[in-house]
């Protein structure tokens, strides 16, 4: 009960995230802003996602289960009523970074209280359990975001699920227990700040690719606060992110492999539905309903993926997920122009199971490889490449569909990255399994 009711509010995290997607068009007419910033409606909620995730290894050790679970419960629901009450963008930007806090304490929150009470050889089942009750959510988001822009308008997405957090709330209450804490050392701030600002600089970055002239200053920033922040960590007495963790290279590739497809997942969730609408015509309703039956397909197979990883270990995991995987890739870069409702279903089915596998897999298979001691911080690393990938994925396909010229040209050209990286994590599997302990 008490990973469910953490799971919970991840869920309302994502489902507001990837419910959000479908609106763009309508934000667009809403607001009067171009797509490059109106994806920031959800790039700004995955940024803030990625800067408090690294805080999770500190904040586990230094603070009880109870008061996580209901500190992150609080932001998120603040930041739902912030957007659904706002008037203008700023001030949905804003609910956004709210809401993007309490998931950035909630899900490294409910993987934590995973890998300490599971033992260790269900950890992949009960892995599998927690990501399938979150993988729910964006299987219904689209579809529930493209309703309600259509029927009810966009600020109802956020007062409907203010529903879940209340359950989330009774079911927490009740069930979540407090275990021991070791007093760790005082939190580094300084390497907080320069982390926050080596990914803001890098995503600032890539997002100035949309504008004329690229913005070499931030890329500058970005070069300067990696390497002091690096230095910070491995030098530093006080605590913050271990990042000696990625000494082990398989756990370094299992990240790389893990961050690549979740890039191309969150690209995908949000060039297919503006891609229906803008080249096919289709309604924001409609649209959402493309990724309803893959991503159920993905969410609902997450327990028996975690499972197969317990009793035979990563091989399928990888070699399947990932066949899978670059096949629908290939599908969707041969048959774009042809792409309509049906086939984007079907294709995108295969899409979602295929990069369910790899993904889960990888996250099991990684923070595995890494002592009890390590696998706070190689948690806090995994969800943080997670949700960066996600916000860097959302930038770079609304980039290349911008630039391309049109929709259809630009969605081809954005499958085409994503198949090429596809190809590049059977290397990276290959690579762990050769270096797995």
């Amino acid at each position: 009960m008490s990973i469910i009711a953490v799971a919970l509010v991840a869920f309302s995290g994502i489902l507001s995230e990837t419910s959000m997607n479908v609106t763009f068009p309508r934000l667009e007419e809403v607001f009067q802003i171009p797509l490059s910033s109106i994806q920031w409606v959800t790039t700004a909620y995955l940024l803030a996602v990625s800067i408090v995730m690294p805080t999770s290894s500190y904040l586990n050790r230094r603070f009880q289960e109870r008061p996580l679970f209901f500190a992150a419960l609080l932001f998120f629901t603040l930041g739902d009523i912030v957007g659904m009450a706002s008037v203008n963008f700023q001030m949905l930007i804003l609910a956004r970074l709210i809401q993007g806090v309490g998931t950035g304490i909630a899900v490294p929150l409910m993987f934590n209280i995973i890998l300490l009470r599971v033992p260790r050889q269900h950890v992949g089942a009960w892995m599998g359990l927690g990501g399938m009750i979150m993988s729910i959510a964006p299987a219904i988001g689209p579809t529930y975001g493209g309703l309600l822009i259509d029927h009810l308008g966009w600020r109802l997405i956020f007062g409907l699920i203010l529903i879940v957090p209340v359950v989330s709330f009774i079911l927490g209450f009740k069930s979540i227990e407090n275990s021991e804490k070791s007093q760790p050392a005082a939190l580094d701030v300084l390497a907080f700040i320069l982390m926050s600002l080596t990914l803001i600089s890098l995503l600032l970055s890539l997002n100035s690719l949309t504008s004329t002239h690229f913005n070499w200053t931030w890329l500058i920033v970005f070069i300067i606060s990696l390497i002091l922040f690096i230095y910070r960590a491995l030098h530093s007495e006080k605590e913050f992110l271990d990042i000696r963790v990625f000494r082990n290279s398989a756990f370094t590739l299992s990240v790389i492999a893990y961050s690549i497809l979740q890039f191309s997942n969150i690209g995908a969730n949000m060039i297919i539905p503006n891609y229906l609408q803008v080249s096919i015509g289709l309604t924001s309703a409609l649209a959402g309903l493309a990724l309803l039956p893959g991503t159920l397909v993905g969410a609902l197979s997450n327990r028996s993926i975690g499972a197969l990883y317990d009793r035979k270990g990563p091989k399928i995991g990888f070699w399947l997920g990932n066949s899978l995987f670059v096949l629908s890739l290939i599908l969707f870069v041969i048959f774009t122009k042809q792409l309509g409702l049906i086939s984007v279903i079907f294709i995108y089915i295969i899409f979602t199971f295929g990069r369910s596998m790899g993904f889960l897999t990888a996250n099991t298979h990684g923070v595995t490889q890494v002592s009890r001691k390590e696998q706070g911080a190689a948690n806090a690393i995994f969800q943080t490449g997670q949700q960066f990938a996600a916000s860097a994925g959302t930038v770079i396909a609304s980039l290349i569909a911008t630039k391309s010229g049109n929709m259809t040209l630009g969605t081809h050209n954005v499958f085409l990255l994503f198949l090429i990286l596809g190809l590049i994590n059977f290397v990276l599997f290959y690579s762990i399994l050769r270096k797995q302990k």
